[in-house]
C-alpha cells in the first residue's frame, strides 16, 4: 500500500467515524444489514455432508429432493424421452444418492422450481432460473413425466419458463433429465 493510499484510507476513516460520529461497530452492523437485504433468501437446503458428496438439493417449500446436476453433466448429450426413462431406471438401480425412487418431475413441479431472478447458466451460457444450489452447465430443456397423448410428452424450458411438448423419440433440443423424488406423482 502506498503512502497516498494510506493517507486516503485514513482520511476516509476519519470522515466516516469522526466527523459523522459513526462508530466502527455501527458501520459494520449497517453494512451487514445491507448485504443481507441484497442476498435473496433461498428455499433450498444442501443435503450433503461434504461438498464432494453433494448429489441432491432439497426444496423446503415442496419437500421434493432434486438431483443437483442433470443427465447432460454425465452423458454430454441430449436424450429422447425413452432414453430419459432408461437413464432414470439405471440411476435407480445404482441407488443414486442412496435412493431408488427417483422419477421424472411433473411439468408443474418444474414450473414451481423456476425463478427468473436466480443466476444459474446452462451449458450454452443461458440463464436458466435455478438456484445456485444446483450445478450450472447442464441442459436448458428438461423432460417431464407429463404425457400428452400417446406419442408426445411435455418438456420444460428453463430459460423463460417455457412449457413445450415434443414427440417422445426426439432429442432435437438436447433435452435432459433432472431427477426428483418425494410426493408420489398423481396422474403423471
Amino acid at each position: 500500500m502506498t503512502k497516498a493510499t494510506m493517507r486516503m484510507d485514513n482520511a476516509t476513516r476519519n470522515i466516516l467515524f469522526e466527523e459523522n460520529k459513526l462508530s466502527p461497530r455501527v458501520f459494520v452492523l449497517v453494512l451487514y444489514l445491507l448485504l443481507m437485504l441484497l442476498i435473496p433468501l433461498q428455499s433450498f437446503a444442501d443435503t450433503s455432508s461434504t461438498p464432494t458428496e453433494k448429489l441432491t438439493v432439497l426444496d423446503k417449500k415442496s419437500g421434493l429432493m432434486w438431483q443437483v446436476d442433470d443427465s447432460y453433466h454425465e452423458l454430454k448429450k441430449g436424450l429422447n424421452w425413452y432414453d430419459a426413462q432408461e437413464y432414470l431406471e439405471r440411476k435407480n438401480m445404482e441407488k443414486y444418492a442412496g435412493y431408488s425412487d427417483w422419477r421424472l418431475p411433473k411439468l408443474e413441479e418444474l414450473n414451481a422450481l423456476w425463478d427468473s431472478s436466480l443466476p444459474l447458466k446452462s451449458k450454452d451460457g443461458e440463464a436458466i432460473g435455478l438456484s445456485s444450489q444446483f450445478q450450472g452447465g447442464g441442459s436448458y430443456y428438461l423432460w417431464t413425466s407429463s404425457e400428452r397423448g400417446l406419442d408426445n410428452v411435455w418438456y420444460f424450458g428453463l430459460g423463460q419458463k417455457e412449457n413445450y411438448f415434443n414427440l417422445k423419440d426426439l432429442a432435437d433440443l438436447e433435452q435432459g433429465v433432472k431427477m426428483v423424488r418425494g410426493q408420489t406423482p398423481q396422474g403423471k
